[in-house]
This record gives structure tokens, C-alpha cells and sequence, in this order.
């Protein structure tokens, strides 16, 4: 794997950051007689959307949603890069991060303790991306019961997932640092 899209990835979360904010910013400056019934709207060829200015505002101020987009990309090219690794077309036949990471460490001649944060921390990303992907901002109920053979037990079915740019960052590190561990 060439770092390439991992580098795209980081690029594309600053600067969308860096935009979500100017904009949120932007529409928060403007002085209108009655921003309750402003609408946005664009045409871009046959299509067109409108919304209102605060489901506007909402939705650039959603960081949560943009994290959980690029954990889910991370996560991916993780995955490619390490089925690649192994000479395997994909991940799913043969088990979670929890399989496919230690089949990458063992032919790294690594373990999880060569890992950020180890076994657990992995689990934790795969945890939580299985979570978003799943359309869910909540532990799931699957969630917690893995996080638990995992050594985290302090989670509850039902809680919100909490999923800022600090636990994006770590949760990044260490999908990096396995793949690293794993002399990709």
C-alpha cells in the first residue's frame, strides 16, 4: 500500500473541517430580517435542493457525521491494504480486526502489544465503525458484547457513541499504527 489515500483522507477531514466551520460561520453572520423562514437553495443542472437556513447551519455543524464518514473510509483502506497483504480479495470471509489483524501481525512477526493501545483499541475502532455504518449513533447491543470479550466493559447498550475530532484522531492512530506493526 502507498499512503497516498490515507494522505487524501487526512486532507479531505481538515479541509472539509476548515469549510464546515467558514460556512457555519458565514450563515451565523448574516443579518436577516427573519432567519426562521430563510430558505438555501441551488440548482446544479436538473437537479436542486432547498432547506431551510437552520437545517442548513445543522447540517454543516454535524462534525459527527463527517468523523464517523472518514472512520469509515479509514477503516476501509485499512482493510484493502491489509487483504492485499494477506493475497486475499477481501476481509469478511475470515473474521473482525480481531483475525485479520493478528494474521497481519503474526506475518509482521509483531502482536498486539507492538499496537496502539493493543487488542482492545482495534476492536474499539471496528466496534464503533460497525456501529456508523450501521446508520446508528448509539452502542448497539453487538457492540458492547464485543467490546466486552475485548476487555472494554464500561460501554451500554443505547449510549450515545461519542465521536469528536480528539477520538477521531486516536482512533485513526491506531489503524495506522496496526497497519505500521504490520510492515504495510
Amino acid at each position: 500500500m502507498d499512503w497516498d489515500e490515507w494522505g487524501r483522507l487526512t486532507r479531505f477531514l481538515e479541509s472539509a473541517r476548515i469549510a464546515f466551520q467558514r460556512e457555519a460561520r458565514l450563515w451565523q453572520s448574516l443579518e436577516l430580517e427573519d432567519p426562521r423562514n430563510a430558505t438555501v437553495h441551488v440548482v446544479d443542472g436538473d437537479a436542486s435542493y432547498s432547506v431551510t437556513l437552520d437545517q442548513h447551519r445543522a447540517a454543516v455543524s454535524d462534525d459527527w457525521l463527517l468523523f464517523g464518514l472518514v472512520l469509515i473510509s479509514s477503516y476501509a483502506v485499512a482493510e484493502a491494504a491489509t487483504a492485499d497483504k494477506l493475497g486475499l480479495t477481501q476481509l469478511t470471509n475470515i473474521g473482525g480486526i480481531e483475525v485479520w489483524g493478528k494474521r497481519l501481525l503474526d506475518g509482521a512477526g509483531n502482536s498486539w502489544s507492538d499496537v496502539k493501545d493493543g487488542l482492545p483499541g482495534a476492536v474499539e475502532v471496528a466496534a464503533i465503525r460497525n456501529v456508523i455504518a450501521h446508520g446508528d449513533r448509539t452502542y448497539s447491543a453487538n457492540a458492547v458484547k464485543r467490546l466486552s470479550a475485548a476487555g472494554i466493559t464500561d460501554r451500554v447498550a443505547g449510549t450515545p457513541v461519542v465521536l469528536d475530532y480528539g477520538t477521531l484522531r486516536e482512533y485513526r492512530a491506531r489503524l495506522k499504527s496496526l497497519l505500521r506493526a504490520g510492515r504495510i
